[in-house]
């Protein structure tokens, strides 16, 4: 693997951590008016209002971009992390699809919430997969 091989990739996940940390660190901090705002009426989740929810969700966020910076600052990129980034960005999106598909009171912002952030995590994870088919075919390659 080398720079020009790997560099989707890594850029990729580096713009995923960025993203990520960004996007849960506002959705932590910002929960209440959120939740307010994503629904007509008291929504609860496993008996947790949904404020409470948007922030333990904003905290895994957090989490997750840091998970996503660490895999891009390695020396070697490591694949097999990587690929458990793409997947999980592929649960993101299915899952967001799953909520919208749910009747619940979402109001139009709560639905744009929903589909512009699924949006964005499909475009990572499209580069992702890119990234990681070229790594891949570089390692078929043979030796000159």
């Amino acid at each position: 693997m080398n720079a020009s091989t790997d560099r989707l990739l890594r850029r990729t996940l580096w713009g995923n951590a960025v993203f990520s940390v960004a996007s849960g660190a506002v959705l932590a901090a910002f929960a209440g008016p959120f939740a307010a705002a994503a629904a007509h009426a008291p929504v609860s989740l496993l008996g947790l209002d949904l404020a409470i929810v948007f922030e333990l969700l904003g905290l895994g966020v957090i989490g997750f971009g840091a998970l996503c910076a660490w895999i891009a600052s390695r020396a070697t990129l490591p694949v097999g992390p990587a690929r458990l980034i793409l997947a999980a960005d592929i649960a993101w999106v299915a899952a967001s699809l799953a909520v919208l598909a749910m009747p619940a009171t979402w109001t139009t912002a709560g639905i744009a919430g929903i589909a512009v952030v699924a949006l964005v995590v499909a475009d990572l994870a499209i580069l992702e997969y890119l990234g990681l088919r070229r790594l891949a075919a570089d390692d078929l390659r043979p030796a000159h």
